[in-house]
């Protein structure tokens, strides 16, 4: 049986047009339920407004017994596991990488880029020696990628695991060839961006030059 119980203050909306003499034979009714489970019967006039508090009892009672099961459960492996001990198997999971991928056969983005194993947002990398340098199948796009990220960091714009997995992605997005994503690298560099945008292919025609007379094969006067 729990020892304490919570009354919300939100309740006196219903309450407050009680008497006084009602107020104390509901309280009355609400410590016999807490603690011999006994309820008012159903014709009596408080049974309405007891009806309000108990569900909130209930409500609470339920989260009570939840959290007590989870302290006996914890008992039973030894305890609540360590702020440490729990730290630790979180560093273990960020710290996996993966091995270095099999060029690919074909020069499509999906096929040049691997997946990240895991994300940790909140680390911020202020060396580049500290990211993982295998983040491409293909050489020159790997070498070209960790160069982009070296220039971020000079300029003091630290990536994170998440900033770099979202580099990634949006590098699928926007080239669709080795090529491109060579390219848009390239230029990235070149500019001093910090970010990767949508290579701008120039579509002007250019003008042709004005055909003569002579050269159409007309003979001139």
């Amino acid at each position: 049986m729990r020892k304490s119980f919570i009354l919300y203050s939100d309740i006196y909306d219903t309450l407050q047009h009680l008497t006084d003499e009602q107020l104390g034979k509901l309280m009355r009714m609400i410590f016999e339920y807490q603690t011999s489970g006994k309820t008012p019967e159903t014709n009596n006039p408080l049974f309405i407004a007891f009806g309000f508090i108990k569900s909130s009892l209930d409500r609470d009672g339920v989260k009570y017994e939840q959290r007590a099961e989870r302290s006996r459960e914890n008992g039973a492996k030894g305890g609540r596991p360590t702020k440490n001990q729990v730290g630790k198997k979180e560093t273990q999971k960020t710290q996996q990488v993966i091995s270095k991928p099999k060029k690919p056969d074909s020069d499509s983005v999906s096929d040049s880029v691997s997946d990240s194993d895991s994300i940790n947002a909140n680390k911020i990398y202020k060396n580049i020696d500290e990211i993982k340098k295998e983040h491409f199948a293909d050489e020159k796009i790997n070498s070209l990628f960790i160069q982009f990220l070296s220039e971020r960091i000079a300029r003091k714009k630290y990536p994170t695991d998440n900033s770099i997995e979202l580099l990634i992605k949006k590098m699928r997005k926007i080239y669709k060839t080795k090529e491109e994503v060579i390219e848009g690298l390239e230029e990235a560099i070149a500019n001093g961006w910090s970010g990767l945008f949508e290579i701008k292919r120039n579509n002007t025609k250019q003008p042709q030059p004005t055909k003569t007379r002579a050269s159409m094969g007309v003979k001139m006067e």
